[in-house]
C-alpha cells in the first residue's frame, strides 16, 4: 500500500468514528414529552370471573364412626307348657349371622328358636284357644311366609295350628304337641266326663222309671246300687293314700336322682383329674428315659479304644437297658393315655345316664299327680253315686213322684255340660302349640347376628344375643353451636378418603342434651343414616359434611369480591360485555362456599357465563381488589 492510500483509510476510518459518537450522544437526548410518556403510570386491566349456576350449601363438617344400626337384645320367653325342660342352649347363635323371616336363630333343648316379623315380644305360650294381638301378630308372620292360618283374626284357631305345623315341618322340625301332663289332665277330664255321662242317663233313667209303678224288684235293685256305691267309695278312698304315697316316692326320688346327677359328676371329674395326673406322671417317665438313654449313649461314644473290654460292654449294657427303659416307659403312658380316655368315655355315659334318670324321675311325678287327681275324682264320683242311690231308694218307697227326680236329671244334665266342656278345653291347649322360648319376634328384618351371650351348655337366660339392623348408621357429636344448626332430616355427605366412598345419607337423630350415648359431656350426639355403602364402611371414621342451609335449587353466583355497593346503598356487578363494563344491580342470597347468591334487579340482566370484574391488574403485574364503591 502507497502513501496515499494510507491517508485515505485513516480518513475514512476518522469519519466512521465520528458518525458513531454522533449517534451515541444523539440517544442520550430525551424530549420533555418523551419523558413524560415514559414514566406515566400504565393503564390498568379488569380481572374478571365467570358467573356461575351452581346450588350453594352452608355446611358444618365433623367426623363420625361407622356402625350397623338399630342395636337391640334378644331375650327368650319362658315356656310354662316345658315344664321339666332343662332350657339348656344346644346351638348358639353365629355371630355375623343374618337372619330374615322363617330362619332359625339357634336351639334349645334340641329344639328350634325362630325368627319372625312383629314388634310384641313373645311372652307366653300360644296354642288353640286363646286371642289376642300377639296371635294376630303370629298370624300375619305365617302369611307373610306363604302359609294360611285363615283370618287373620287373632285367633289361635284350627287354621293357625296347621300353619304353624307347616312352618315347624318346611324347616324340618316337628311341631310342639301336647306334654305328658296335659294328657293325663285330659284323660282325668275324660274320665271325670263320661262318668257324669252315666250319671246324667241314670238320672234320666230314674225318671222314667219313676213313673212306672213300684215293684220290690226295683227296690231291691237300688239298695244294691247304693252298696256297690259305697264299695266303689272305698275303693277310692283307700286308692287315695296310695296315690299319694306313689307321689311322695316319685318326689324323693326325682330329688334322689337331681342330687345323683351332681354325684356323678363329681365322681367323674375326680376320676377324670386321677387319670389325667397318670398320664402326667407316665410322660414324665418316659422323658427321663429318654434322658437317661441319651446320657448312656454319651457314655458309650466316651469310652476310649484301648479301655478294657469289660468297661466297653458295661457301657454298652447301660445304653441297651436305657433304650429298653424307653419302650417300657412309652408302653406304660400309651397305657396310660387308653384308661383316661375310657374314664372321659364312661364318665360322660354315666353323666347322660344319670341325666336321664332324673328326667324319668320328673316323668315320673307327673304321672303319680295324675294317679292324685284321679282318685280325688272317682271319690267325688263315688259320693255322687251314692247320693243318687239313696235319693232313688226314697223315691222308691214313696208314692211315683218324678218332681225330684227330673231335678236331679237336670243337675246331672249340667254336671256332664261342665266337665264336657272341661274336655273341649283341655283338648284345646293339648293340640299343637308355639312354646314361649322357640319365637324370637323382631319389629324390623332382616337382622345382623352383633355379639352372642348364650354359650353351648348354658341355660338360656336372660340376653341370649344382640343384634342390629342390616343398615348402617354413623356415630357423631356436634358442639353447641352446631346443634343449634343441624336438625333432623338434613342432607349430609359421608366421606371416607382412605377407601375413596363417597355416599349420601341423612340425619336421623340430634339429642337435645349435651352428654348423652357416651359423647363429651360438652358437646351433643348425632346420627347419621347412610343412604348407600356396605359392609366395608362398618368401623371406619369417617368425615359428614351437613348441608344446614341451602338454596332452593341451582341459582346465579359470583365471588364475594364481585360486589360493590351503590351510593344509594343496593349491591351490583359489574358486568364485561364487548369490551364495555355494565353496571347490573343484583340482590344477596346465601353466601357459602366462597361464593354469593345473586339475582339481578329491576332491567339489568345477569346470566351464567356472564364476565363479572372482581378486581383489577396493573401493568406492573400488580393487582387491586374488589369491593369498589364508585
Amino acid at each position: 500500500m502507497n502513501k496515499q492510500q494510507r491517508i485515505l483509510l485513516v480518513a475514512v476510518v476518522a469519519v466512521v468514528m465520528l458518525a458513531a459518537a454522533g449517534w451515541a450522544a444523539a440517544q442520550q437526548i430525551r424530549s420533555p414529552a418523551q419523558v413524560a410518556a415514559e414514566t406515566a403510570p400504565p393503564v390498568a386491566s379488569p380481572i374478571t370471573v365467570p358467573v356461575v349456576r351452581r346450588t350453594i350449601s352452608a355446611n358444618v363438617i365433623v367426623r363420625g364412626t361407622v356402625r350397623y344400626g338399630s342395636p337391640q337384645a334378644a331375650v327368650l320367653g319362658t315356656s310354662a307348657v316345658k315344664q321339666g325342660a332343662s332350657d339348656i342352649v344346644t346351638e348358639p347363635p353365629r355371630r355375623g349371622a343374618s337372619l330374615d323371616i322363617g330362619d332359625v336363630a339357634m336351639g334349645v333343648d334340641g329344639r328350634p328358636v325362630f325368627v319372625l316379623p312383629g314388634p310384641i315380644p313373645m311372652h307366653r305360650d300360644l296354642r288353640r284357644g286363646l286371642s289376642g294381638p300377639d296371635v294376630r301378630q303370629l298370624e300375619r308372620a305365617l302369611v307373610r311366609q306363604g302359609l294360611n292360618p285363615g283370618a287373620v283374626d287373632g285367633r289361635f284357631d284350627s287354621a293357625t295350628a296347621t300353619a304353624v305345623s307347616s312352618l315347624y315341618l318346611r324347616a324340618g322340625w316337628d311341631p310342639f304337641g301336647p306334654t305328658d301332663q296335659q294328657l293325663d289332665q285330659l284323660k282325668t277330664a275324660e274320665a271325670a266326663a263320661a262318668a257324669a255321662r252315666d250319671a246324667h242317663l241314670q238320672a234320666v233313667n230314674n225318671t222314667v222309671q219313676a213313673r212306672r209303678p213300684t215293684t220290690p224288684g226295683d227296690l231291691q235293685q237300688a239298695r244294691i246300687d247304693v252298696a256297690t256305691a259305697r264299695d266303689a267309695l272305698d275303693t277310692a278312698l283307700l286308692g287315695l293314700p296310695t296315690a299319694r304315697a306313689k307321689l311322695r316316692t316319685a318326689q324323693a326320688l326325682a330329688a334322689a336322682a337331681a342330687s345323683g346327677e351332681g354325684v356323678t359328676q363329681a365322681t367323674n371329674a375326680k376320676e377324670q383329674a386321677t387319670a389325667d395326673a397318670d398320664v402326667a406322671v407316665k410322660r414324665a417317665a418316659l422323658d427321663t428315659a429318654v434322658d437317661e438313654a441319651r446320657i448312656a449313649a454319651v457314655k458309650l461314644a466316651e469310652v476310649a479304644p484301648e479301655a478294657p473290654a469289660s468297661e466297653r460292654e458295661t457301657a454298652a449294657a447301660a445304653a441297651r437297658q436305657a433304650q429298653a427303659a424307653i419302650g417300657r416307659a412309652q408302653a406304660e403312658l400309651n397305657a396310660a393315655v387308653a384308661g383316661a380316655n375310657a374314664v372321659r368315655a364312661s364318665g360322660s355315659a354315666a353323666t347322660g345316664k344319670a341325666r336321664d334318670d332324673a328326667a324319668q324321675a320328673g316323668r315320673d311325678v307327673g304321672v303319680a299327680r295324675a294317679e292324685v287327681r284321679r282318685a280325688r275324682a272317682a271319690i267325688v264320683t263315688a259320693r255322687r253315686q251314692i247320693r243318687l242311690g239313696q235319693q232313688k231308694v226314697r223315691v222308691l218307697k214313696r208314692p211315683p213322684a218324678t218332681a225330684t227326680l227330673e231335678a236331679i236329671s237336670r243337675s246331672a244334665a249340667g254336671e256332664a255340660r261342665r266337665t264336657r266342656a272341661e274336655v273341649e278345653r283341655l283338648a284345646r291347649r293339648s293340640g299343637v302349640q308355639v312354646p314361649a322360648n322357640e319365637v324370637l319376634f323382631f319389629g324390623r328384618l332382616p337382622v345382623r347376628v352383633d355379639r352372642v351371650r348364650a354359650r353351648r351348655g348354658n341355660q338360656a337366660t336372660g340376653v341370649v344375643m344382640s343384634v342390629t339392623g342390616t343398615g348402617l348408621a354413623v356415630d357423631s357429636s356436634l358442639s353447641v353451636s352446631d346443634a343449634r344448626l343441624v336438625r333432623r332430616g338434613d342432607r349430609v355427605r359421608i366421606e371416607d378418603q382412605d377407601l375413596g366412598i363417597k355416599v349420601p345419607g341423612v340425619v336421623s337423630e340430634v339429642a337435645t342434651s349435651p352428654g348423652t350415648n357416651r359423647v363429651d359431656p360438652s358437646r351433643f350426639y348425632l346420627r347419621v343414616t347412610p343412604l348407600g355403602g356396605g359392609q366395608a364402611l362398618v368401623g371406619s371414621s369417617v368425615r359428614l359434611t351437613i348441608a344446614v342451609r341451602s338454596t332452593a335449587g341451582r341459582v346465579l353466583a359470583v365471588p364475594p369480591s364481585a360486589l360493590s355497593v351503590g351510593g344509594d346503598g343496593d349491591a351490583r356487578v359489574q358486568v364485561l360485555r364487548g369490551g364495555r363494563q355494565t353496571i347490573v344491580p343484583v340482590v344477596a342470597g346465601l353466601a357459602a362456599e366462597g361464593l354469593v347468591e345473586v339475582r339481578a334487579t329491576g332491567s339489568g340482566r345477569l346470566r351464567a357465563g356472564d364476565l363479572v370484574v372482581v378486581g383489577e391488574r396493573n401493568g406492573a403485574g400488580g393487582t387491586a381488589g374488589g369491593g369498589r364503591s364508585p
